[in-house]
């Protein structure tokens, strides 16, 4: 089975490893003592970490080994109407059906080089669970970067009964930064709110942009109103990036109507006109349900950093 799961994966450009289960749990116990130590802010922590951490892995009986994929993703385009111009948005990699890819690869893999075995999502962090399997190096961004691929990629973990395996005295790697980034601080130079440190690999992540415009509400004030670029996300690092590839730039096939982009632009909170229903009915297509009142923000922001780019400057 090991030979046809390095087959599967190098047929579609992917790529894959596998460990002992007890690598997870490792892993979790790790992100955890970050938490408790305060090198990750609190509320970072307490909503986009902690329950990776304290999840238990290894529940079912005879799922005994972690399998890690790593998959090639493209950006993403969404257009929207603004009074009969066309806006096209910015969804960077993985934003655009992440949770059903974990299903659509998994049934992928039961067809073909692991037909017969048990495979089941792995709720644990991924990142740094890929740079233990070497499968990923950081950036001084904290974002993963694979051999061949950069940081334009989808991780993807599994639990699975498959016999696979490990070479006589395997030991998992240590998390490593890219050799490119000796000496470039390009990363730290685009970041408009100051989350990519000079002093520390580890992220600000509770500063970064990408963290900030996932979650609803007014924008805190380190954000300045220039930055935005995408709809979700944040692209500026890693497009600056020389360990990176250019990005592939794809449609997501989704389009706003003028009224349905204006009620996003317009947006009170009151989602129960019916053009709602069709603001809901293509969210759910990009795989980002309930995200009405975020994306609605999101847009107005865009429209009006769009409009200050255009400006000049105050004193030029």
């Amino acid at each position: 089975m090991r030979e046809e799961l390095t087959r599967w994966a190098a047929e579609r450009g992917y790529l894959a490893a596998w460990g002992p289960l007890e690598l997870a749990t490792a892993v979790q116990d790790e992100v955890a003592r970050l938490g408790a130590s305060g090198v990750l802010e609190k509320e970072f922590y307490a909503s986009e970490v902690g329950s990776l951490a304290g999840t238990q892995v290894g529940r079912e009986p005879g799922l005994a080994t972690v399998l890690m994929v790593v998959k090639p993703r493209p950006a993403h385009t969404v257009s929207f109407d603004l009074d009969g111009r066309r806006l096209e948005a910015v969804l960077p990699p993985t934003y655009v059906r992440y949770r059903p890819m974990f299903d659509d690869v998994a049934a992928d893999l039961q067809a073909d080089p692991l037909r017969g075995s048990r495979i089941e999502r792995l709720t644990a962090p991924l990142k740094p669970l890929a740079a233990r399997l070497g499968l990923v190096r950081y950036g001084r961004n904290n974002v993963t970067y694979a051999p061949g691929l950069g940081s334009y990629i989808q991780l993807l973990g599994y639990l699975t009964d498959a016999p696979l395996p490990l070479p006589d005295g395997w030991r998992p790697q240590a998390p490593a930064l890219l050799p490119e980034c000796e000496g470039c601080g390009a990363c730290r130079a685009v970041c408009p709110t100051g989350a990519v440190a000079e002093d520390r690999v580890l992220l600000h992540a509770e500063r970064c942009l990408t963290y900030v415009n996932e979650k609803p509400g007014p924008w805190p004030a380190f954000v300045p109103a220039r930055a935005h670029r995408c709809l979700l996300g944040c692209l500026l690092c890693q497009r600056a990036c020389p360990a990176n590839p250019k990005l592939p730039l794809e449609s997501a096939g989704v389009e706003f109507n003028r009224e349905e982009t204006e009620a996003l632009l317009a947006d009170t909170g009151d989602h129960l006109a019916p053009v709602w229903d069709g603001v809901r009915a293509k969210l759910e297509r990009l795989g980002q349900p309930y995200s009405e009142a975020v994306i609605g923000r999101n847009l107005q922001a865009l429209v009006a950093a769009a409009r200050l780019r255009c400006s000049p400057r105050p004193g030029r």
